[in-house]
């Protein structure tokens, strides 16, 4: 296999490359789908949700209900809450993705900077135990809608209502 791969060029990285770009690719639709239901979700005068920065662990009946794939689960389909280069582990929690809790219960017209302010992002830098999901970074979906990649030493540059200089 590896003779076949070098034989197209590049060796098995290109393969791998191609691989990782497509998982940034398909978490990036994940999270833009998953903005979109949020917008519309608001535009019925519905707030965002109340829903947990991340589930807790060990996950918890009780609390279940605010587990955002669980808050969404009419309006998105679960799978979409999977990021394809999240470790298995992840995975399994149900949710591959950190949610900015602080923004719950508010209109996206109450936040000062919609386009600067983060909604979710891959959960992959929360933790050093797990590295970066895509090519050394993350996904970021916005309050606005948009989702960007950045590297993970970017990520830290993004607070609450916008990003830092």
């Amino acid at each position: 296999m590896t003779a076949i791969l070098t034989s197209l060029g590049g060796g098995g990285n290109a393969f791998l490359g191609c691989t990782s770009k497509a998982h940034q690719t398909a978490c990036a639709n994940n999270l833009q789908q998953i903005g979109l239901a949020l917008q519309m979700r608001t535009m019925t005068d519905e707030p965002l949700p109340r829903a947990w920065f991340y589930p807790p662990d060990p996950p918890h009946p009780a609390r279940n209900q605010y587990h955002l794939a669980n808050v969404m689960s009419s309006d998105v389909p679960k799978q979409m809450f999977i990021c394809p280069a999240a470790p298995q582990a992840i995975q399994q929690r149900g949710i591959c993705y950190v949610y900015n809790d602080k923004l719950g219960g508010m209109m996206p017209d109450q936040i000062p900077n919609p386009a600067g302010t983060w909604l979710m992002m891959d959960v992959n830098l929360v933790t050093p135990d797990v590295p970066p999901a895509h090519n050394g970074g993350c996904n970021v979906l916005f309050v606005d809608g948009h989702v960007k990649w950045y590297p993970a030493a970017q990520i830290q540059a993004l607070n609450l209502f916008g990003q830092q200089q």
